[in-house]
């Protein structure tokens, strides 16, 4: 090494660095704390100040979601075919019951004809079975005497087999000879009288009948038979005679028959079997006397009664047939369930189509609806028919005059994900100017809304236990003093308040220090200040409503700004080092998107009550935490839901 060099050791290289970082160290440490000081004097001498006033305040529950039509048709064929005519193209407006499509129906209406043939041909068989089927059953055709019984229950009998004789005894006839000169001069229904031969007497009778052929009588001279009926008086019978018939011509004339005539009854059948069969029941005796419709034979045969079903069967299938066949013919006609607009013709003239083929597709714009996802815990809170404001990000005028909206359907079943469930909320658009299908549209659903109502800022209000305090500028007026409104610990531990407890072990003592720390830089700062209590009502996340304590254009202190001086955030220190007003509860999270596309987000427009654990929110210094942060002292990290006190 050259002469006049000094060699430096190495020990006092080490030496030096060492001197020169604890230099820079007490120079860094001392910058600090000047710039601290600084900030405590700027804090202390600025005082945030704000007025009451008045105005809305509204709690709500807000989502996004895609715009969509709120009615919709997919038409499709019902039948297999061609299609012969097509009326609309996209973009045609269309009303419910309009004629989209005519399809070939030739096959169909051929169908429906062979179908037709099979019931006539059916119905011939049924009637013949039914009026074999309703023979089966033998009544008596008058009143009357039966007489000749054949019938015996249990025998089998062949259709045209005699049964028995039925005779009216209550009235005879009798066949009077008249001379063909004077049958001009008499009718039927004419009145004569009967001379009875055996009791020398005379009854009434009628002319029932004329006949029409001429004889010639046993005592000469041309004659025509008129029948004669007369009711028996109970004396008559088949064998009894009438010596003459006395006649007054319609021309005045008198006249009487030359000869005599035999009674007989007037009502006579042999009633004989219909159907084949076996005897089932016989209802009558000899000379027993029925009256007419009487049951008084019932023949069985199985084997026509299953015809008689059968055929009834088969004609009510090729019924059931013609009604679906007729049916389906109005399918050839594709028509419009709704009113709209097509959007889409899959098919046109002279295409071959499939059952089940999507033919058309209608939308009807100025019906618009979206769907937004809403949070398990506050689905509660929603109904069908709460009003709600709407805007749409791609129509910037909503964001200054929104457009009316109305909740119309809220879903039964949720959607999972994480553990956390959504309930899909459909919201209608009463206004569908400028609206596209396809936009995404954010909706704000009122909870709750108090007009004109005197207001604060919420992080101008500290809440201890169940009372809320303000700080006004010390003017004399009666206040609180600090020791006042503070109460003893153990009952400041409420919602929307710290637990003083609750960080004595965990730091060895260090949150109480930070806690007397944070409450003298905040003595400096509401210097000249008093608490004044007061009542709050509705709050959302920008104010509070003030029911009393306060008048409109009174001045109230807001809580210190206190900038921090490693990251040079500014933060609301605070308020008043006690217990902050109910946020929400550390849950401002936006909700995952539904099936509709939609999502909500709980962190817009809340009731107060349910604590926050995020910055700048009114409230205390909660113990062992950053005194630049305030924290509302509620239960940090828990999910709850909107609503308050």
């Amino acid at each position: 090494m050259g002469k006049g060099t000094k060699k430096w050791s190495r020990k006092k290289i080490i030496t030096l660095v060492i001197s020169l970082v604890v230099v820079l160290a007490v120079a860094v440490g001392i910058f600090l704390v000047v710039r601290q000081r600084e900030s405590k004097s700027t804090t202390a001498s600025a005082k945030r100040t704000t007025q009451v006033t008045r105005g809305n305040i509204e709690v709500s529950l807000s989502g996004s979601g895609t715009i969509e039509s709120a009615s919709t048709s997919d038409v499709m064929s019902n039948v297999q075919g061609k299609i012969i005519k097509s009326y609309k193209k996209v973009g045609d407006t269309v009303k419910k019951g309009d004629l989209l499509y005519e399809m070939d129906d030739t096959d169909a209406k051929l169908q429906i004809q062979k179908i037709q043939n099979s019931i006539e041909q059916q119905q011939l068989s049924e009637s013949n079975t039914s009026k074999n089927y309703s023979n089966m059953a033998v009544t008596a055709p008058f009143s009357g005497k039966v007489t000749g019984v054949s019938a015996v229950k249990g025998d089998n009998v062949n259709n045209g087999m005699s049964l028995f004789t039925i005779t009216d005894t209550s009235k005879l006839k009798l066949s009077v000879p008249l001379s063909t000169a004077n049958i001009p001069y008499v009718k039927i229904g004419q009145s004569v009288k009967v001379n009875l031969q055996q009791f020398t007497d005379t009854i009434s009778g009628v002319i029932t009948e004329i006949g029409d052929n001429t004889h010639t009588a046993s005592t000469g001279g041309m004659v025509r038979d008129v029948i004669v009926t007369v009711n028996n008086p109970g004396t008559l019978t088949d064998e009894s005679m009438a010596s003459s018939v006395d006649f007054k011509l319609t021309n005045g004339t008198e006249v009487s028959s030359k000869e005599e005539s035999r009674f007989s009854y007037a009502s006579r059948e042999t009633v004989k079997a219909q159907a084949q069969g076996t005897l089932a029941a016989v209802n009558v005796k000899e000379n027993q006397f029925v009256k007419k419709g009487d049951l008084l034979v019932r023949i069985e045969n199985d084997q026509l009664q299953l015809t008689s079903k059968t055929d009834s069967l088969k004609l009510q299938d090729l019924q059931n047939q013609l009604d679906a066949a007729q049916k389906q013919l109005e399918d050839y006609k594709i028509i419009s369930s709704i009113d709209g607009t097509v959007t889409v013709l899959a098919y046109k003239t002279g295409d071959s189509v499939k059952s089940g083929d999507t033919l058309i597709s209608i939308r009807d714009f100025n019906q618009m609806q979206f769907v937004i996802s809403i949070d398990e815990l506050d689905i509660s809170k929603i109904k069908v028919g709460q009003k709600a404001t709407v805007t749409v990000d791609a129509l910037p005028e909503t964001s200054e005059q929104p457009l009316s909206g109305e909740v119309i359907g809220r879903a039964m079943e949720g959607t999972s994900s994480n553990g956390v469930a959504t309930y899909d909320v459909t919201i209608k658009v009463n206004e569908t100017k400028n609206l596209l299908a396809g936009m995404n549209a954010n909706a704000s659903i009122i909870l709750n809304k108090s007009e004109n109502a005197l207001r604060i800022p919420l992080e101008a209000v500290t809440k201890m236990g169940d009372r809320s305090f303000v700080r006004v500028m010390s003017d004399g007026e009666e206040g609180q003093s600090d020791s006042e409104s503070r109460g003893t610990e153990g009952n400041r531990s409420g919602t929307g308040e710290f637990d003083r407890s609750s960080n004595k072990n965990g730091a060895g003592g260090t949150g109480r220090t930070r806690m007397s720390a944070g409450f003298m830089q905040n003595q400096e700062y509401y210097k000249d200040t008093v608490m004044k209590q007061i009542e709050v009502g509705l709050n959302n996340d920008e104010f509070v409503e003030i029911k009393s304590g306060l008048e409109e254009g009174e001045i109230v202190v807001l809580p210190p700004l206190v900038t921090n001086t490693v990251t040079g955030n500014t933060s609301t220190q605070g308020g008043f080092g006690f217990g902050g007003f109910g946020g929400m509860g550390g849950m401002n999270r936006p909700m995952g998107g539904s099936s509709g596309g939609g999502s909500s987000n709980r962190s817009t427009n809340k009731t107060s009550g349910s604590g926050s654990s995020g910055t700048n929110n009114s409230g205390g210094n909660a113990p062992g935490n950053n005194p630049g942060v305030n924290n509302s002292g509620g239960n940090s990290g828990s999910r709850q839901p909107i609503g308050g006190n």
